[in-house]
């Protein structure tokens, strides 16, 4: 597709995966809502979700290159059309009305700052972003903090995520090895290194609905094997990040094992985690 005229100053890139872009709740809460045109749409789908919308640029990925790629191809082409910020979304996050608006704002009034990201909810009403991590996890909070934010005090989610490109390309991009779990965590530790505090938008809550909740087994384990894979690429710059990592990815196993009464969580642990045999599994 040709880029839409008259662009603003934002490229708005939703990544897509088993979801028709008019389908997805982001989507319609927020690039539609707003009509926005400057959209790059990043579509992981084995099967094309090609839409006739009057967007910037469409991509499909057959081999599900995952949020990484997607985002680091995104960058390329806001360079290449003069771009200065990019808003990093997925297909599941719901927008309030008027949040567009808000993040407008931001950019004119807050100085120094060039990362600003909404609050995330979820369905039990307790928030998921920006929350402080420890050893590679979040955990869920009754409140964040709003304003000028420290990371060594919080990180956030990359979905609803407004980045000035020249930050972005300067933090390195996202690690494509680490093309799923642990993506956000990855680039916020490289992007910490360079800036000290981000800004989050104090009247922007969104609800982050998900897709599904997956039962089928196989492909729980699939997913689980996606989870270990990223995990074992996750660049660790010191012995208790890789520690860290190894009890955070410990846990989840021992749990699946119990569960199910299966040793193929912990086979896949050894074999994925530990050793590295496997190659990527979409």
């Amino acid at each position: 597709m040709d880029a839409i005229n008259n662009r603003g100053e934002i490229l708005f890139v939703i990544v897509i995966c088993g979801c028709k872009i008019e389908e997805s709740i982001t989507f319609k809460t927020l690039i539609d809502r707003e009509h926005i045109h400057d959209v790059f749409v990043y579509d992981n789908t084995a099967t094309t979700q090609y839409t006739d919308l009057q967007i910037a640029e469409y991509v499909h990925d057959t081999s599900n290159g995952g949020l990484g790629k997607a985002y680091n191809t995104a960058c390329k082409y806001a360079v290449k059309n003069d771009y200065k910020w990019m808003m990093l979304l997925d297909q599941d996050t719901y927008f309030p009305k008027g949040a567009l608006s808000e993040y407008t704002k931001a950019i004119k009034s807050v100085r120094s700052i060039n990362m600003i990201v909404p609050q995330h909810k979820i369905q039990n009403g307790k928030f998921m972003s920006p929350t402080h991590y420890f050893m590679k996890t979040s955990k869920l909070q009754d409140k964040v903090p709003t304003g000028y934010v420290h990371f060594n005090d919080a990180s956030p989610i990359n979905s609803g995520m407004l980045i000035s490109v020249e930050s972005f390309i300067k933090a390195g991009g996202y690690e494509e090895s680490v093309w799923l779990d642990f993506s956000d965590i990855c680039f916020i530790e490289k992007y910490k290194k360079i800036y000290d505090q981000f800004y989050v938008l104090p009247q922007v809550v969104c609800a982050q609905t998900f897709s599904s909740i997956e039962t089928d087994k196989k492909k729980i384990y699939k997913r689980f094997r996606i989870y270990l894979e990223c995990a074992r690429n996750f660049p660790c710059d010191t012995i208790l990040d890789r520690i860290s990592l190894n009890i955070t990815t410990l846990r989840p196993t021992l749990s699946r094992t119990i569960k199910e009464r299966s040793f193929r969580y912990i086979n896949a642990y050894w074999n994925i985690y530990i050793l590295g045999k496997n190659k990527k599994n979409h």
